[in-house]
């Protein structure tokens, strides 16, 4: 077990325009109350109800500190301002659209037993049950996830030594900041894949559609190629596994296999969201789907050539 005295536990979550999610993310936070000892919620210029919720979701229930910007700052600086007001140690970040599972608080912390370990992961569920609540839209944004689970190091919820996110620098202002501070933190210590579970609930709104799909996939591509131009992603196995679209379009324009790049792109566009077609059948759109996907995966390329160019 961990020794509470010595291992302070400052959890940080950040809101902006969170209210279809954040209620039940602290609902599980609060079920694992004797495995943190601080909360930091900072409302990041939030559009819609969220902070409300919180102050009354939160009242009477446990204490906490808020943190309220006048200005969107993005999530890089208020994760940082968050570690900078943070009492504990070890600091957990968590987004606003999670559900803990049964002890995952707990697995998460637990390796920083060992003085060498400077940051733990955490495995993301995708449930199926959550999926077919989706709206159309976002279950052909997420079908690529339908019923896996991945281990990550996002921000979605980890854990840090404070002391060296402080000698690092804290996380950069600029897109592939996860991707960005991994790579640094690999060099100071142990990073440990934990079995603490999540559920990512992604974002409830209804009203989520094809512009919130091009937004995503903006961010997401500019991150990846922005990393690639920094250094922060070598070697042939990870350049394949990142970019493997990318590489798929690249390979229409290449003399002799672009006839099988023209086939491989035919058959993406149907598996990707294959899921979609056994559970949508009976929707309309879903004739536009091997359109859409195809459309993705030019404008993916192009917004990963982008982020290559400009370093961000």
């Amino acid at each position: 077990m961990l020794n509470k005295k010595k291992l302070f536990i400052s959890v940080i979550i950040p809101i902006f325009n969170g209210a279809s999610t954040i209620i039940k993310t602290l609902d599980s936070l609060l079920k694992q109350r004797e495995f943190f000892d601080e909360l930091i919620i900072i409302n990041d210029a939030s559009r819609d109800n969220s902070k409300k919720l919180v102050e009354e979701y939160l009242a009477g229930k446990i204490d906490y500190k808020l943190i309220d910007h006048k200005a969107n700052q993005g999530l890089s600086k208020t994760y940082n301002e968050g570690i900078i007001n943070a009492r504990g140690p070890l600091i957990v970040t968590m987004h606003q659209d999670v559900m803990l599972m049964n002890n995952a608080l707990k697995k998460l912390t637990e390796p920083f037993i060992n003085e060498k370990v400077v940051a733990t992961g955490h495995i993301t569920v995708f449930s199926l049950e959550l999926w077919k609540t989706f709206n159309f839209w976002q279950k052909t944004f997420f079908s690529r996830f339908y019923a896996k689970e991945t281990f990550g190091l996002n921000g979605s919820f980890d854990c840090y030594r404070k002391e060296i996110l402080e000698r690092i620098g804290l996380f950069e202002d600029k897109p592939g900041e996860d991707g960005e501070i991994v790579y640094k933190l690999k060099k100071m210590g142990f990073i440990v894949q934990t079995k603490a579970k999540i559920i990512h609930m992604q974002n409830l709104r209804s009203d989520f559609g094809p512009r919130d799909i091009i937004y995503k996939l903006r961010l997401h591509s500019e991150a990846r190629g922005g990393l690639l131009a920094r250094g922060r992603i070598k070697g042939p196995r990870s350049i394949i596994k990142t970019f493997f679209r990318e590489l798929l379009v690249l390979s229409i324009f290449v003399p002799f296999i672009n006839i099988f790049g023209i086939v491989l792109i035919f058959f993406y566009s149907i598996l990707y969201t294959k899921q979609v077609y056994l559970e949508e059948y009976r929707n309309p759109r879903i004739i536009i789907l091997p359109f859409w996907n195809i459309f993705l995966l030019f404008a993916g390329s192009y917004y990963s050539l982008k982020g290559f160019i400009y370093g961000r």
